[in-house]
């Protein structure tokens, strides 16, 4: 439940960041008064970026959880950006879905297992 909320704020703030430098501070705050008056834009559908929104049309356009997959999703209108976060062994955050590196590293063995330095 930690790693979810965890991830919902990162969500928050690089959707707001990033949205705000690519797209101007009107898109950005827009954003925000939907997330703080969410009663009054309960008709409104805000569209989601799913890991960062790297696959479009079933097709894989960026890795997951990527830099280049934010900035992709802002550029196509995403309002929300999702990005998973987990704790390495040394207590850092790294982005990443999987709390195993198997599936999108080279690596084997779970995130908690290796220290980012």
């Amino acid at each position: 439940m930690r790693t979810i909320w965890q991830g919902l704020l990162l969500s928050a703030a690089l959707a707001v960041s990033i949205g705000h430098a690519l797209a101007g501070e009107t898109r950005a705050r827009q954003i925000l008064d939907r997330f703080e008056h969410a009663n009054q834009w309960r008709d409104h559908v805000m569209v989601a970026a799913h890991r960062a929104g790297g696959m479009q049309a079933g097709k894989t356009l960026y890795p997951e959880n990527s830099l280049a997959a934010v900035e992709a999703s802002i550029a196509l209108g995403a309002e929300i950006v999702e990005v998973d976060i987990r704790r390495s062994k040394d207590g850092e955050f790294v982005v990443m879905h999987d709390s195993w590196l198997d599936r999108t590293t080279n690596c084997k063995g779970e995130v908690v297992g290796y220290t980012v330095a």
